[in-house]
């Protein structure tokens, strides 16, 4: 009895999801986050719908790896859609791109992968809990690989977008609820995940049976709350605009920490200095020191590494007579002679050779004038 409330449960539900999954395809307006639910519902439905088919009768095994591992590229890179939205969308354009590239090959590895298992005469290392079937080494990696993409594609996403997970406001909102509502889907499937690797049937059913449950409800929320998720992607710009924002005190402690940096230890003398590397000798995240830059030097990290590299060269022309341009340009941290000319030129308007006679000129006129 449980096992026919079970089946009947797990295909009208999955049946259920797809017609949801299509009717988001063919509402007005089409928005981008909307159509990956409809693409995330459709899938969900579609894998509970096959997972119920398979355990009466199975496809020929190319076309059952081929179904699951279509199924849940389609599931994955609906989940990479909806996190790269609320996160700020991709931070470097063409990421998407890379992205779904690196997931059809996966899943064209996944594929494959089976095929292996009779080349190497492979053991059976699992029973497949959903069918029953017994699979090889190679298969049962094909097998958990599968599930495992649509959490390695949330981490990628995160790691893709304009702004970050620690840009997620701690008040009440939508992103609360939706944080609360991931949570509890996220040990849900973690349960799933267990159950399949232990081939543990009734744990694999509860879990499978509450998932079903969680995307009705997230189903009926989403309907009686059209907007949660421009909601939360708004709230987290909000939060990712207040934490990029730099008050007095933290500006002064950068700033002295810099001129301390330049002036003591000069780091620009170091021919790769970069944004990052500066970021950690002074003790901020890169996109911290970038933000003191721009709004209270009113310039770039570059700007701010060629006027100490010249400054420092001005010193040396006047001070050293015993080094030469080319010796200067390598000892402020410039590896070429024609870079560190470009960039004096372009700061003091003339040559290093024309900046060192005219002011040695200047200097002996004085003298003769005592």
């Amino acid at each position: 009895m449980i096992s026919i409330l079970y089946d009947f449960f797990r295909s009208s539900s999955g049946l259920a999801l797809m017609v949801i999954g299509i009717g988001f395809f063919i509402e007005p307006g089409r928005k981008r986050v909307r159509m990956a639910f409809g693409a995330l519902f459709l899938a969900t439905g579609a894998l509970f719908v096959f997972s119920w088919i398979s355990e009466y009768r199975l496809p020929p095994p190319l076309v059952d790896r081929f179904l699951l591992i279509a199924i849940i590229f389609v599931l994955s890179q609906a989940l990479f859609e909806i996190t790269l939205f609320l996160f700020g969308d991709e931070a470097r354009r063409g990421t998407k791109r890379k992205v779904y590239i690196a997931g059809a090959a996966w899943s064209a590895l996944l594929l494959a992968l089976p095929y292996l298992d009779p080349v190497i005469d492979s053991p059976v290392v699992m029973v497949s809990v959903e069918d029953g079937q017994s699979l090889g080494l190679f298969h049962a990696v094909s097998y958990v690989g599968a599930y495992a993409w649509p959490i390695v594609i949330s981490v990628l996403a995160l790691r893709s977008g304009r702004w970050h997970p620690s840009d997620l406001p701690r008040g009440k909102g939508a992103v609360r609820v939706l944080s609360c509502g991931v949570g509890v889907v996220l040990v849900t499937i973690c349960a799933i995940g267990a159950a399949i690797l232990t081939d543990r049937k009734i744990p694999y059913r509860i879990g499978q049976s509450a998932l079903q449950a969680q995307l009705l409800a997230w189903y009926f929320y989403i309907r009686a709350n059209p907007d949660v998720f421009a909601e939360a992607r708004r709230e987290i710009g909000v939060e990712h605009k207040r934490r990029q924002g730099l008050g007095p005190a933290e500006a002064a402690m950068i700033g002295g920490r810099l001129e301390q940096l330049a002036n003591s230890q000069r780091v620009f003398v170091d021919p790769d200095l970069d944004l990052a590397t500066l970021a950690r000798a002074v003790g901020v995240p890169s996109y911290k020191l970038s933000q003191y830059f721009n709004s209270h030097k009113g310039s770039s990290f570059s700007s701010w590494l060629n006027a100490a590299r010249i400054e420092r060269a001005c010193e040396l022309l006047l001070g050293r007579d015993d080094l030469g341009i080319l010796d200067i340009a390598f000892e402020v941290g410039y590896s070429s002679k024609g870079a560190f000319n470009g960039q004096f030129h372009r700061r003091v308007g003339m040559t290093p050779s024309e900046y060192r006679a005219a002011r040695k000129s200047r200097l002996q006129g004085t003298v003769s004038l005592k």
